[in-house]
């Protein structure tokens, strides 16, 4: 890798960690580097509207990257014309001319051009996916969709809240078809980068192509459908889209932080056509799937977990897989600080200690207060449900409270057990299997599970 190729990896590096993604996306990566010729870098921009962006937002990258690689500051021409380019650049371009020359005098038809965008990102994938109780349906819609395009859930729509695993699932069914077929023509983006996109083609007048471009893909896989919300024309054109693709049994995959029937501001049309194919949920992570997300995402580090540490760190953070990866990254930065090589419960404890401060919901509780909690819902004493007493409902608000001991408290299972009578940590297992089983069958056990945790915290 030459010197111009390092300067300019790192400029992209820089762009990433500085601007959000759908921003990244639409402004930065179809840039291309020209040459660098002095203190002067020559950017190839494929619409003069991008050229402030980049100099208002990007200003201070290209400075940075400047000094770092040729250790002076480079100014910047943008250019909009893709015949501009390096004395090298136009050899190579000169050379792809003639052969493409050659190939077309040939009787030979010349060879079709995999479509990959590049917006697919290769490390999400269905095998690194942690399948859980949580996701098991969605992930089975995915796989079924990926292995046939068009068919019966068209389109697939796939909702939950933050940090979930819905762009996991996106990424990986995009990865799943071009593995089986590298020509397939695909596009993966954000919602606001679908508006982006067609309020620039709209600008430029150049709605053309901007029509073959989505209406021609073999597969359309957008995130966070609901920031359509409020925008009027760009609606219309995702409603003409949106027919244009499953007329033709083209696949559609959607996602979103609700269901369909929950988008205000969007279009009853447009709403309704979310519906024709299939819906799934994603709910937050069970304690079991947390921890072999855990178990998944500590590979990336090269640290020892004890499993009390996992067992700890699964009861800490409850809501989303983000608040785990978040934490495995406040425990990387202390480890590497200390050079460390096992993490302990200690050394997660005080690493998160501040991440657990700034969200108050994920507030370490006591076995005493859940206890009380549940005590006081179904109308039993703390004393009774510590006690050993068989009556249904003592029972039924013991087992719960062990539920909620194991679920929300970094406690191990003998030490639940502990503060429950001196009971097995057999009992509290099977206390746990006994109330999750029950929750699968029970919607109102999940009201009633809901409303004591928000009495808890």
């Amino acid at each position: 890798m030459n010197q111009e190729q390092v300067f300019w990896e790192r400029v992209l590096q820089l762009a990433k960690d500085n601007l959000k993604q759908s921003a990244f996306d639409f402004f930065v990566s179809d840039a291309r580097l020209l040459e660098v010729s002095g203190d002067t870098a020559r950017i190839f921009l494929d619409s003069p509207f991008k050229k402030l962006f980049w100099e208002e937002n990007l200003k201070g990258v290209i400075i940075t990257a400047g000094f770092e690689i040729y250790n002076e500051q480079i100014t910047v021409i943008y250019e909009f014309s893709p015949a501009s380019s390096s004395p090298s650049q136009s050899r190579a371009n000169s050379e792809r001319r003639h052969h493409a020359q050659e190939l077309n005098s040939s009787p030979v038809s010349p060879p079709i051009t995999p479509f990959i965008h590049p917006d697919i990102k290769p490390q999400y994938t269905f095998t690194n996916f942690v399948q859980g109780d949580n996701n098991q349906w969605a992930k089975a819609a995915a796989l079924a969709v990926s292995d046939n395009l068009g068919g019966l859930y068209n389109p697939l729509f796939i909702f939950g809240g933050p940090g979930l695993g819905k762009t996991h699932l996106l990424n990986a069914i995009g990865n799943k078809v071009l593995e089986d077929n590298p020509n397939a023509r695909i596009k993966y983006l954000s919602s606001e980068t679908f508006i982006n996109d067609f309020l620039e083609h709209l600008r430029l007048n150049d709605m053309d192509n901007f029509k073959k471009t989505y209406r021609n893909l073999d597969l359309l896989l957008i995130d966070d459908i609901q920031s359509l919300r409020n925008k009027a024309s760009t609606q219309e054109e995702f409603f003409h889209t949106f027919n244009a693709l499953h007329e033709n049994s083209k696949q559609i995959v959607l996602t979103s932080d609700r269901n369909p029937d929950y988008l205000d501001n969007l279009e009853e049309r447009l709403v309704t056509r979310f519906k024709w194919g299939l819906t799934s949920e994603i709910t937050p992570p069970d304690f079991e799937t947390r921890i072999a997300i855990l178990r998944n995402k500590c590979q990336e580090y090269p640290y020892e977990f004890t499993d009390d540490t996992l067992t700890y760190l699964a009861g800490q953070f409850n809501s989303n897989v983000r608040d785990l990866e978040g934490a495995l990254k406040d425990i990387h930065l202390l480890a590497t600080m200390r050079k460390l090589t096992e993490i302990t419960v200690d050394v997660a404890a005080e690493a998160i200690r501040s991440r657990k401060q700034t969200n108050p919901q994920n507030m370490l509780v006591s076995i005493e207060k859940i206890q009380n909690e549940v005590g006081n819902f179904y109308g039993v004493s703390q004393k009774e449900i510590k006690g050993a007493k068989r009556v249904q409902n003592i029972v039924h608000a013991r087992q719960v409270a062990m539920y909620l001991a194991r679920e929300l408290t970094d406690n191990s299972l003998p030490k639940i057990g502990k503060e429950f009578g001196g009971r097995d940590h057999t009992t509290v297992m099977h206390a746990y299997n006994k109330i999750k089983s029950l929750l699968a069958e029970d919607d109102s056990l999940e009201i009633e599970l809901t409303t004591i945790r928000n009495k808890i915290r």
